[in-house]
């Protein structure tokens, strides 16, 4: 060695150092020369990687690199840590959603993190997956649960909710499915939670501006919630003492499963008689002779009956057969227009009770009659004699009966339990046509009666004595 340094020195140029360094080479022994060559692949393999490997490891999560450690195997015990932490706490095994990579790097000695800081900034980086059965409802992703026997015990469970009679057939209206695939692990429900959210719903939230006149009642009844629900979306205040302008909070529940349940049912019932009016000019108004009696007819009915959620919402006729055929009743009534204009006084109360809603504009919505307060099963009465129009299911209206009393002017009766009149049948002041419910759109038994004169609905008050 000595003399190859003595040798460069020599040179004068590159060329002759190169060839000074060929005849030094040449000289040594073959042996020699093969441990200057694996000398120096390591000498250059060090150097490398001094250079290109660094002095960290580089933890990547989707390319994006996230944090810097000392060593590859320190970040892989770091993930898996936490891996098992999370499932841990999950109480289910996870996976990590993302693709994490690592790669030598050389950076500042401060800049390398500790296995602990690694975990916090992992823990906030990453998602973390489980495998969850999945409740699909028209086609939507809606409640992970962790056990596909979990779900299914939710179902049957939200099926068996509400009483069932006998023979009926119970399933869901929307189309629910069930499937199992990654989820989230912060989507996973425990089943007490996932079973709160199926039976109260989704919570839509909205505000309203109280106006005058407002009540929690009217407001309730206006967009179809509680009162009780009224208060509990409004802590601190008294939803009963009101002030104009005060900004009330609505929750209004929207279940996510409507559960339906249908069955057959066969009553043996009367059928009503239609009765043939002649009109007397001597008469007057709500006066009346019975010519004929009529007489009701019997028949044996079979229906098919919907319920939603506990509700009825549906009564069709399946099948019938009629035992006897009801018979006609004849009367002459006065023929004097039982209703005028406002102030005229000219009908009566249907049922006994306040006005605890009134005509008017409520929530934003027009509230097209007024609402009598009633205990359930009331008698109600026709306002006025007239002929009946309607007599059935009405939407909204639940069970509803509407009375034509000629000149355009129709009297409406809704929310009741039961109907006692059919279509066609005349009716007198004070008859009785139906009985208090709270069928259809309904917070409570009540009954809701509208005035409509031309199409156009009135103010009840203005015809009540």
């Amino acid at each position: 060695m000595p003399q190859f340094h003595e040798g460069l020195r020599r040179l004068p140029g590159l060329g002759e150092s190169l060839n000074g360094l060929k005849r030094w080479l040449s000289k040594q022994s073959v042996a020699c020369q093969l441990g200057l060559g694996v000398a120096l692949y390591f000498i250059l393999a060090i150097t490398a990687y001094g250079f290109l490997g660094g002095n960290a490891c580089a933890v990547t999560v989707d390319g994006k690199v996230v944090a810097v450690v000392a060593h590859e195997n320190d970040a892989k015990k770091a993930l898996g840590e936490l891996i098992e932490l999370k499932s841990e706490q999950a109480g289910t095994a996870l996976t990590v959603g993302e693709k994490v990579s690592y790669n030598g790097v050389r950076v500042k000695e401060e800049e390398i993190l500790d296995c602990e800081a690694l975990k916090d900034v992992l823990s906030k980086t990453l998602s973390f997956n489980a495998k969850g059965a999945v409740i699909v409802i028209n086609g939507e992703d809606k409640l992970c649960l962790k056990q596909k026997d979990d779900a299914q015990k939710l179902l049957d469970w939200l099926k068996s909710v509400y009483p069932a009679e006998p023979g009926e057939q119970v399933g869901f209206k929307e189309k629910v499915e069930l499937t199992e695939k990654p989820v989230k692990a912060s989507d996973l429900l425990e089943f007490d939670v996932a079973r709160d959210v199926v039976l109260l719903g989704t919570s839509e939230i909205k505000q309203y501006t109280v106006k005058e006149g407002d009540t929690a009642w009217d407001i309730s009844a206006a967009f179809d919630i509680r009162p009780e629900q009224l208060q509990a979306s409004n802590p601190g205040v008294d939803t009963w003492r009101l002030s104009i302008g005060q900004v009330l909070k609505l929750s209004m529940e929207v279940p996510l499963i409507t559960v339906v349940a249908t069955r057959q049912e066969t009553v043996e019932e009367e059928m009503p008689y239609q009765v043939e009016e002649k009109k007397d000019d001597s008469l007057l108004p709500g006066e009346k002779k019975i010519i004929r009696p009529g007489v009701p007819g019997q028949r044996i009915v079979t229906y098919l009956v919907t319920k939603e959620n506990g509700l009825e919402t549906g009564r069709e006729i399946c099948e019938q057969n009629i035992i006897r055929e009801p018979a006609s009743e004849v009367v002459v009534k006065g023929s004097q227009i039982m209703l005028a204009s406002r102030g005229a006084a000219r009908v009566s109360w249907p049922c006994g009770g306040g006005i605890v809603s009134p005509f008017g504009m409520r929530g934003g919505r027009m509230h097209e009659g007024i609402d009598i307060g009633a205990d359930y099963g009331d008698p109600v009465a026709a306002a006025a004699g007239g002929t009946v129009t309607a007599a059935g299911w009405d939407g909204g209206y639940g069970k509803a009966v509407e009375i034509s009393h000629g000149s355009g002017v129709v009297t409406k009766y809704a929310h009741l339990s039961t109907i006692n009149v059919a279509v066609g049948r005349s009716v007198d002041r004070g008859e009785l046509i139906g009985k208090v419910g709270s069928t259809g759109y309904s917070t409570g038994p009540h009954l809701h009666f509208e005035v409509i004169i031309d199409g156009q609905q009135r103010n009840p008050v203005n015809f009540l004595p």
